[in-house]
């Protein structure tokens, strides 16, 4: 995926939000909230790009060997993270969602860590792990929404996960690690091979399908035809499309009542921008949810080489 100067990704940025906001006018309030968010991002990935900081060391021998264990690659490692850059960000994000719509529920989780309830720099490794547990445990002994903490985390520190995954990919792109290249390549599972999130949505025409992390942004080639998140039988699949023809659709399984969005785009979306495409593509969301499907909550992998997926509420008839 080539490397995007920040006026160039803000540029179409804007693009697509015009062109949202046009199809989609109930959209305005969150396109103005997430022109915030993701304009951080831009300039995060940047900033961070530019320091050239190693977040995590990790052999090429132990990075296959975790993915041969189905273990994601970044989960357990010592991480060095700049929090000083960082912490503010965490801050930053309370106003914004403060502002666009979360009110004092976020206004509360700013005010808990401006006065030090809870250690920024630990929040933000607990969220690189994803530690969703420890997080929402912290979260409801200080009274304050465990979404919005984990949210405003993940939106800090994504941007340096993006950064680790991708120089644990660039071990293998001179081919002198054959054996990495080769468990990267046969990873057979619906979870992320370098962080463990699951996808934030499928992209590509059906000859070059691609999931894409929702936490790292990393792209992989799904190797099972069934559900990725229950390892449901194909049979267990449908497809649910705002209408014939539509560039975006889900995939349903009836085993656990997820399902996995796919958008039919031309090419990769950058890791800044995903969030616009998974805005873009929410109609399908609504569709999905008014049938009982839900996207599944984060892989609770405890050293298991495959998680079930969280069985939810069954699907309304």
């Amino acid at each position: 995926m080539a490397i995007q100067t920040p006026a160039a990704l803000l540029a179409h940025a804007q693009t697509r939000w015009t062109e949202i906001s046009a199809s989609q006018p109930d959209l305005g309030p969150a396109i103005a909230l997430q022109r915030s968010l993701v304009t951080r991002t831009i300039h995060t990935v940047s900033q961070l790009g530019n320091l050239k900081l190693q977040v995590v060391t990790l052999e090429p021998e132990r990075t296959a060997a975790k993915l041969r264990a189905g273990v994601p690659a970044l989960r357990g490692e010592s991480v060095t993270l700049p929090t000083t850059m960082l912490k503010p960000l965490v801050l930053e994000s309370c106003e914004d969602l403060a502002e666009g719509g979360a009110g004092d529920v976020a206004r509360r989780v700013h005010d808990c860590l401006t006065a030090g309830r809870i250690d920024i720099n630990s929040l933000l490794t607990a969220s690189f792990g994803r530690d969703q547990n420890s997080i929402r445990i912290k979260a409801n002994h200080e009274a304050i929404a465990p979404d919005v903490l984990w949210l405003v985390a993940e939106l800090a520190v994504g941007p340096a996960a993006h950064l680790a995954q991708q120089a644990l990919l660039a071990q293998t792109s001179t081919g002198k690690h054959p054996v990495l290249a080769n468990a990267l390549n046969e990873w057979p599972y619906g979870y992320c091979l370098a962080c463990g999130s699951w996808p934030a949505f499928g992209e590509g025409s059906e000859q070059s399908r691609q999931l894409r992390c929702s936490f790292c942004g990393l792209s992989w080639q799904p190797q099972y035809a069934g559900c990725l998140y229950c390892d449901g039988e194909p049979s267990h699949l449908s497809w649910l499309t705002e209408e014939p023809n539509s560039a975006h659709r889900a995939e349903l399984c009836s085993r656990c009542h997820g399902y996995l969005k796919w958008l039919n785009l031309s090419k990769p979306t950058p890791f800044e921008l995903l969030p616009i495409e998974d805005l873009a593509s929410t109609q399908v969301d609504l569709l999905a949810a008014q049938k009982g499907f839900v996207r599944p909550s984060l892989p609770e992998l405890d050293g298991q080489a495959r998680p079930p997926c969280q069985m939810l509420k069954a699907p309304r008839a």
